[in-house]
């Protein structure tokens, strides 16, 4: 399977005129009243963001001189980054088919990320945890399955233990774990939540797998079939919408579930309820939307092969583009503080990302 999360931003001219750089130890950064940049010079596998904490994986994937992989954490009102990681996570990309650091959540004062290792006939995946206030590399858990051509995060052939689904928010963490055989099929599956280093299981069986999304204590997870089931911290089943079966992306915040699908419609749906309340055709061309994500009234999302980052008013329907440009955006997020992308460029600096940080009220005002 190809490594989630490997496509790399660069953010728009206009959003950054008039910066100045300031040398740092993982790149540059930009700052201005609006807008907070940071240049890396190596690429970015995988992004989280909550309030004004942007956590990130520093990949040398594709640069030339590969470094040792990087966990860390940007915080974008001190401008202060913290390094996370430790010495397993630093060799996280020389495995021959292994996918690398492939999700991170972050929820509080803590930080999790799944990575995963893989030969042609094993796929290892890792679950790792730390403190923000003092950071450092936990193990909490560890899945092997095998198979003839069993490379990675391959699914179809591979009989064994998985770790995938890893949402965080406010203070919750929230994974999923299950077997498959060696069809690929799911036999098994749970819901567990991380508590400091240690799983604990909230909810059984293959309906559990997997989460995509947290918001305000529940666990939203995405079936094959399209539904989405709702669960709450404690593994109570609250609701299941039927939402299309075509659903690629959905997004979770207070009373709405947004899902995108492969049509590329936007369908909003309360959380009570299960109702659809409205829907939306997603702009550009190309692809499905992808990067779905809500905070208060608005959306955003990336569509079309250019990857162009959208925000959408969920009340009004207007929908604009925040980012546009030439390498296309695959990695974005939104939280109360603003929304975090990454871009990792083009020709000679192909490879060494682009972090950006936009204040929320700087993509609402592009919505007015």
């Amino acid at each position: 399977m190809k490594k989630l999360g490997r496509a790399f931003l660069v953010p728009s001219v206009g959003l950054l005129s008039g910066l100045a750089l300031v040398g740092s130890a993982a790149g540059t950064t930009s700052t201005s009243s609006s807008s907070k940049v940071r240049h890396l010079q190596v690429g970015v596998a995988a992004l989280a963001i909550e309030g004004d904490r942007v956590a990130y994986d520093a990949s040398s994937y594709l640069v030339a001189k590969p470094a040792p992989n990087r966990v860390r954490v940007w915080n974008v009102r001190t401008g202060k980054t913290v390094t996370v990681s430790g010495k397993k996570t630093a060799a996280a990309d020389t495995s021959s088919t292994g996918t690398g650091v492939f999700q991170l959540a972050i929820s509080g004062s803590r930080v999790a990320w799944l990575m995963n290792e893989g030969g042609n006939l094993e796929g290892d995946d890792y679950l790792f945890t730390s403190s923000l206030t003092k950071p450092g590399e936990h193990q909490v858990a560890s899945e092997v399955r095998t198979g003839d051509g069993c490379a990675g995060r391959s699914a179809s052939i591979c009989a064994g233990q998985w770790l995938g689904g890893l949402v965080g928010s406010g203070n919750l963490l929230a994974l999923n774990r299950w077997t498959t055989d060696g069809t690929g099929a799911v036999t098994a599956g749970q819901l567990d939540l991380l508590s400091g280093t240690k799983l604990k299981q909230v909810a059984t069986g293959p309906g559990t797998v997997q989460a995509v999304v947290a918001d305000a204590g529940r666990v939203a997870v995405l079936h094959a079939d399209g539904t989405v089931a709702l669960y709450s911290a404690a593994g109570k089943l609250l609701l299941t919408v039927n939402t299309p079966s075509n659903t690629e992306a959905v997004a979770l915040r207070g009373e709405s579930l947004l899902v995108g699908t492969k049509t590329r419609q936007l369908e909003l749906y309360n959380t009570h309820t299960g109702s659809l309340r409205k829907t939306f055709h997603a702009r550009g061309n190309g692809r499905q939307p992808r990067n779905l994500g809500i905070q208060g009234n608005i959306a955003i999302y990336t569509t079309g092969n250019a990857g162009v980052l959208h925000a959408v008013n969920l009340t009004t329907g207007k929908d604009r583009p925040v980012v546009e440009r030439h390498g296309g955006v695959s990695l974005a997020h939104i939280d109360s503080a603003g929304v975090a992308y990454v871009d990792d460029g083009s020709g000679v600096n192909f490879g060494k990302a682009t972090l950006v940080f936009l204040p929320l009220a700087k993509v609402a005002a592009a919505l007015r």
